[in-house]
């Protein structure tokens, strides 16, 4: 967890070497935030949720719906902040959808290892890469891909 984040810390400052790490902090708090609630309900202990009402499969749709709304947020920060110059169309997938499917997996691999009772489950991690998926889809509708970027330049 810890290098996820540090990998996204690194990408910021290697791509734009004039920001501190408090004006990242500040620049992508949404992202921040999202991810940061993602690890905690998927740390916390299951007995944190007993209180909250549940129907079938309640599960996968909250991992759909927080894996969609962190791509969303990424795309929409990487927008807003990234240098367009020099940012590649890799350098947004690898942001913007690769991390949140790969922070899917971690969260799972790390949940029965160090946060037992939870277990891993194939189904939840399809789940966040479908939410990925829905969350570019979502912003590609809304024309805040890669392509909009080379636009904006002219």
């Amino acid at each position: 967890m810890i290098f996820v984040f540090a990998g996204i810390i690194t990408y910021f400052i290697q791509y734009q070497p004039d920001m501190k790490f408090i004006k990242i902090l500040l620049r992508y708090w949404e992202s921040i935030t999202i991810a940061l609630v993602i690890l905690y309900l998927s740390f916390a202990p299951p007995t944190t949720f007993d209180k909250v009402p549940s129907f079938n499969y309640e599960d996968k749709l909250v991992h759909l719906l927080l894996y969609a709304g962190l791509t969303c947020v990424l795309m929409y920060d990487f927008r807003k902040y990234a240098k367009i110059s020099n940012t590649s169309k890799w350098a947004f997938v690898l942001v913007c959808l690769i991390l949140p499917i790969f922070l899917g997996g971690a969260v799972e691999i790390l949940q029965p290892i160090y946060f037992a009772p939870r277990t891993a489950e194939w189904t939840d991690w399809l789940s966040d890469i479908l939410g990925a998926l829905l969350g570019w889809g979502a912003m590609a509708l809304l024309k805040l891909t890669p392509k909009s970027f080379s636009s904006q330049l002219k």
